[in-house]
């Protein structure tokens, strides 16, 4: 082997290491689920749990902040208020009521978001998203609805430098994601077939 090809060969190495590090898995988190709920794979969410008596049209929600617990590439505070604003305008959007005060709370944790490849973009052309959520409706202290989603998400391959606010963009999107699945699992809803 000459000395360029063990050079190339040394560089090629750390180049793949770096970027096999910078395309690592989302955690696999255990769901943050409130005590004696057994979640079921949904069509929209990783996974949920419904109240058979639950009827979202019918109650005005108090949306509290998600507590954001570990985020990387982004400050917890500036995500937590980018989702809140996503989810409300996903909420509203939807026709169901918010109330300041209220029995009916929807509350929930990020457990955790991250903008990953920002320094791996000017190979990449692309930045990723990844974004785990887990949350609950309940009503004095009956859970009526609790589910728990992960989320990866990719900007548009687009080399060269990146494009104003891109991982704001990508982070709302994600958002955006979260909303539409939680709100569609929610309302998109039919029993199942009786004896099946």
């Amino acid at each position: 082997m000459t000395m360029w090809m063990r050079k190339f060969t040394s560089w090629g190495l750390v180049l793949v290491l770096c970027l096999v590090g910078q395309a690592g898995c989302v955690p696999r988190l255990a769901p943050a689920t409130p005590a004696g709920v057994t979640l079921s794979p949904g069509r929209y969410l990783t996974a949920f749990y419904r109240a058979p008596d639950f009827s979202p049209a019918q109650a005005a929600y108090v949306l509290t902040p998600f507590r954001v617990e570990t985020a990387q590439g982004v400050a917890a505070d500036t995500f937590q208020a980018l989702f809140m604003e996503e989810l409300t305008l996903a909420w509203r959007a939807n026709g169901l009521k918010l109330a300041d005060q209220g029995d009916t709370i929807v509350d929930g944790v990020v457990q955790y978001v991250a903008v990953r490849g920002a320094v791996f973009r000017f190979i990449r052309g692309r930045i990723d998203a990844d974004l785990v959520v887990s949350g609950a409706i309940t009503r004095g202290g009956e859970v009526l609805f609790a589910g728990q989603d992960r989320i990866t998400l990719s900007s548009p391959v687009n080399p060269g430098p990146p494009a104003p606010k891109e991982d704001e963009l990508l982070l709302r999107q994600a958002a955006r994601t979260f909303a539409s699945h939680l709100l569609n699992e929610m309302l998109l809803y039919w029993p199942p077939a009786e004896g099946k």
